[in-house]
């Protein structure tokens, strides 16, 4: 591949907030070859790769088709970042008009000094922090010979980047600022880059700073389904997520928030410090009482106690995401009733093995040798029953747990207070 050479672009320089923005005439082509996806914003090299793993093949084949088929083709404007190399904006500093209106003496200095030109050397580096699926369709279509003379002229903003923590912190805000007011944001998206969404911050924090889920200790998918291939992780990044939306928003602390208060607005970096050590309270109470869990976080080859606590003998609850999240469930309804502490320690008194009640045949299907979700609201609350906070009746519960089981005799198991 050539080493693409100096650009110069017609621009208008504008100013929105304390972002200094430059909209530029790019042509397709040039496109294709500069500018790259949004994986420099991130310095965890996985987190960056769910951004574009997030990419939809069927709309990037649709968008390459439009190029190439629909004459009537037209984008809005890409959004892409820019660092490294030295962009050089050239304002124009006059403008004369030949016709008899003269409209530029009518044009104020400021208007005059936004037009210029923006000059690119070829050594920055670009990439798209909106319209990734149109950037993924454009490289489509230019690979498969994109069939234009002259190429499409498309409309680019580009930003500053820094790749300072500040500078990424800023870049990812506006990489999910703009996505949310697009489309909805996948959650790998939020969890990956999001700078106001309090879970996400401190998912992030975990991996980077904590010893519990270091990058080879977690699966980063943003569902709770683990790969059946993954001998390695705890759990997936978006149960992680999931459990700190449970212990943020439903367990009786100082901290407790609505949802819609944890997503949408960055507290102080004291507040943050605050829900990342109660994420870390959180871990380390569940390893202490929870051996199984304090083998794995003090595991240097996870994959030994893995293979321990999951397989196809069941193994222990904890080690499947919705374990943890049923587990999270029940300390959260104890919280109200008892110290944080107490109730890890009274949890802990439940049972945990798959082939066993009350997880056989509600979570752990012993024919299928498999995980299912269909009974986890029952699985809770059988659970709740054992510690005495179920909030169904003796009847009802029994009812709705021979149900589950398909077993007429079934008999809920003995309480453990």
């Amino acid at each position: 591949m050539t080493k693409p050479t100096e650009l110069v672009l017609p621009a208008l320089r504008g100013i929105m907030g304390d972002w200094i923005y430059y909209t530029c005439l790019v042509s397709i082509d040039q496109i294709a070859g500069r500018i790259s996806f949004a994986k420099d914003i991130h310095k965890i090299e996985k987190l960056s790769q769910m951004i574009q793993r997030d990419l939809n093949k069927g709309r990037i084949d649709q968008i390459s088709s439009y190029l190439r088929n629909q004459d009537e083709r037209f984008f809005n404007s890409l959004v892409v970042a820019t660092y490294g190399g030295q962009p050089n904006w050239n304002p124009i500093d006059s403008l004369n008009s030949n016709s008899s209106a003269d409209f530029v003496e009518h044009m104020t200095e400021e208007t005059i000094n936004s037009v210029g030109f923006l000059s690119l050397s070829g050594k920055e580096k670009l990439f798209a922090i909106d319209g990734q699926h149109r950037l993924a369709g454009i490289k489509k279509a230019v690979q498969d010979g994109l069939d234009q003379d002259p190429p499409d002229d498309l409309s680019v903003i580009f930003v500053a980047h820094k790749k300072s923590p500040e500078g990424l912190q800023r870049t990812r805000r506006l990489f999910t600022t703009l996505n949310k007011t697009a489309k909805p944001v996948s959650k790998g998206d939020i969890i990956a880059l999001d700078e106001d969404d309090i879970m996400a911050i401190t998912v992030r924090r975990l991996i980077e700073e904590s010893s519990f889920f270091g990058e080879d200790k977690i699966a980063f998918v943003a569902s709770n389904n683990l790969p059946a291939t993954n001998f390695t992780s705890l759990t997936t990044i978006g149960n992680l997520y999931d459990t700190l939306l449970n212990l943020f928003t439903k367990f009786d602390t100082e901290l407790k928030k609505r949802k819609a208060e944890l997503q949408v607005r960055r507290p102080s970096d004291k507040s943050l410090n605050e829900y990342y050590e109660l994420a870390i309270e959180y871990f380390e109470l569940l390893g202490e009482n929870f051996p199984a869990l304090q083998e794995f976080f003090d595991a240097s080859v996870p994959k030994n106690a893995v293979k321990k606590h999951r397989g196809n003998h069941g193994g222990n609850a904890l080690y499947r995401p919705l374990g943890l999240a049923v587990l999270t469930e029940i300390i959260a309804k104890l919280s109200h009733e008892y110290e944080l502490r107490d109730a890890v320690e009274l949890a802990a008194s439940l049972p945990t093995t798959l082939s066993e009640p009350p997880f056989l045949g509600l979570m752990w299907d012993p024919s299928s040798k498999r995980i299912v979700g269909s009974n986890m609201v029952t699985l809770r609350e059988v659970l709740l029953y054992m510690v005495g906070e179920s909030k169904y009746s003796d009847p009802v519960l029994l009812a709705r747990y021979r149900t589950s089981l398909g077993d007429e005799d079934a008999e809920l198991p003995d309480q453990v207070i």
